[in-house]
């Protein structure tokens, strides 16, 4: 990809991530209380840590990657666990990265 690609884009997605932002600021305030963008308010992080989920996980083919993906389950059963008990998701994921490379390290 040519560096001026590479510009436009980061100008794209940084456009966009405002106008995201800043859009609930100039909509009307009936149009934000409605209940299917309440719904959704609830729901996103759950379905963006759950689409995080699916395309970090390595599952095992031939025999091969086992230590990798008990490394990977253990770790996500440590993030789930501390984020019921803290309720904070930086220090959860800093937690279950701190894990999967101490398991890693374990089983290698």
């Amino acid at each position: 990809m040519d560096t001026l690609h590479i510009i436009y884009m980061l100008i794209a997605l940084t456009l966009g991530t405002q106008l995201c932002r800043f859009l609930p600021f100039f909509l009307p305030k009936n149009l934000m209380d409605h209940p299917i963008l309440q719904k959704l308010n609830r729901i996103l992080p759950l379905v963006i840590m759950a689409l995080l989920l699916i395309t970090s996980v390595s599952i095992p083919q031939d025999n091969q990657g086992y230590p990798l993906f008990g490394a990977q389950v253990l770790a996500l059963v440590s993030v789930v666990i501390s984020y019921k008990y803290l309720n904070n998701i930086l220090l959860s994921v800093a937690l279950g990265i701190l894990n999967l490379n101490l398991l890693l390290w374990l089983f290698s």
